[in-house]
């Protein structure tokens, strides 16, 4: 990581440990740069973070796979950059899902030092670190699932040295290890974290618990596994047995039949937009849609077609939308403080139907797809698949409309299995300038980055 960033990154903590997510929480409005900090600052400064970074996680996805189109008159990089020419890496799209990242990384690599954790008893310390470590995983996972090919430095413990960028598969490989490092924590670590997590966390499941949050940790790795063994230039061929050993840990716990409420279950990021956190979903937004494709794709009877509702229509570049998504109504003042899901059940289906396919069991990757297809689409269940082609279109059609405006989980699929190509984008209704569409299926490492170590950013084992 560059060395500018990181010498920042102590002050950093605290301006944003000053945005809480849990009244609860002490008051933070008296924290001073350089004074003693508490457990609690601490880590709510780095749960303040993690939303703040999800707040372009969420859009991005689904700009790159055609789902979603922001067509905002006084910006219009929001659908250049990503319909006719490659993100600008010296802009805000091309630095977006890096720094913040970055500044959640270095502020836990202090807090696993800081006395506040140290000074504990065993058991608290291991289920912090269990939860850190966790969180940082979860931090790398999303920085390659937007760099993907162009890499993600791992960041080292000396902030003076400037760490090199790594390849996917090295990336993927170091979040795994962390994650295992993780689960040793929590598995050794009390019942119960000791510091107040944002109320998102308590919303559906106690994620408090580190039962929870092994629960968690499992989920995480089984992502991790699935996009190794995926990787579409460098699979790792054991990562698929990895990804169903974690989320069988993960769903062991799954109801037969499947709820929706079950679905649903996982830690969830909390808004509050009055003050003193003045933190707003990031979702409903005038310019946030959908694209014609999307709407006309979804299909007959499917429940999650009801979030669809008209909007007005808005061109940029001559590229035009006319629908959004329920969840991005900026008329709808609740949803203002509306919770935003880290990661649900429903995802791990989907992930286990995915290690599944790859295995050639078709009758296991039918049955997830439908746990998922039949509550939340409200739909018939398929017929066991009969083909890997055809389960994997199923897979990516679950994830399209049941991750809308969630993140990139459909266009890491897409880009899975090759499938992200000028034919996908010259279906009617999709955003394409033809032949001459940019297919931008990451963002690039950042301008600053790069001038940091003298224009190499080619990635490293």
């Amino acid at each position: 990581m560059k060395k500018y960033i990181a010498a920042a990154l102590t002050s950093a903590l605290v301006l944003a440990s000053a945005c809480k997510d849990n009244p609860a929480a002490p008051s933070q409005d008296r924290v001073v740069a350089g004074s003693a900090q508490t457990l609690q600052s601490l880590i709510t400064g780095i749960t303040s973070q993690d939303r703040t970074n999800y707040g372009g996680y969420y859009l991005w996805g689904g700009i790159m796979a055609r789902d979603a189109i922001v067509p905002t008159i006084n910006e219009q990089r929001f659908v250049t950059e990503f319909y006719v020419t490659l993100p600008d890496p010296s802009d805000f799209i091309g630095g977006s899902q890096w720094t913040g990242y970055y500044t959640l990384l270095r502020a836990s690599q202090l807090l696993l030092k800081d006395a506040s954790l140290t000074s504990m008893s065993a058991g608290d310390q291991a289920a912090t670190r269990g939860f850190v470590r966790t969180t940082n995983a979860m931090s790398y996972l999303r920085l390659i699932e937007y760099r993907d090919v162009n890499g993600a430095v791992i960041q080292g413990n000396d902030p003076t040295k400037l760490d090199p960028i790594r390849t996917k598969q090295a990336v993927l490989a170091y979040a795994s290890a962390l994650l295992d490092s993780a689960l040793t924590d929590l598995t050794a670590g009390s019942a119960t974290v000791p510091f107040a997590l944002p109320s998102g966390y308590l919303l559906h499941g106690d994620y408090s618990q580190t039962a929870n949050l092994i629960l968690f940790n499992r989920a995480l790795k089984g992502k991790v596994e699935v996009q190794r063994a995926l990787s579409a230039t460098s699979p790792n061929a054991g990562s698929t047995a990895a990804a169903l050993t974690a989320l069988n840990i993960a769903l062991a716990g799954a109801p037969s039949p499947v709820t929706q409420a079950y679905l649903n279950s996982g830690p969830y990021y909390q808004y509050q937009p009055a003050s003193p956190e003045s933190a707003v979903n990031p979702l409903p937004g005038s310019s946030n849609l959908v694209t014609d494709n999307f709407v006309a794709s979804v299909m007959a009877g499917d429940l999650r077609g009801a979030q669809i509702i008209p909007a007005a229509k808005a061109t940029v570049a001559g590229f035009t939308g006319q629908n959004r998504l329920k969840s991005t109504d900026p008329t709808n003042s609740s949803l203002q403080s509306a919770p935003l899901p880290i990661m649900r059940n429903a995802e791990l289906f989907l992930l286990r139907a995915q290690a599944e396919i790859a295995n050639n069991d078709l009758v296991s990757a039918t049955n997830d797809i439908n746990a998922v297809h039949t509550v939340e689409g409200g739909l018939p269940a398929y017929a066991t698949f009969t083909s890997s082609a055809a389960a994997i279109a199923a897979v990516l059609y679950e994830y399209r409309y049941s991750f809308a405006y969630a993140g990139p989980q459909h266009i890491v699929a897409l880009r899975e299995y090759g499938l992200f190509n000028i034919a996908y984008v010259s279906q009617a209704g999709m955003p394409s300038p033809g032949a001459a569409d940019a297919l931008v299926q990451s963002l690039p490492i950042t301008q600053n980055e790069a001038n940091a170590r003298g224009g190499n950013v080619t990635p490293v084992p």
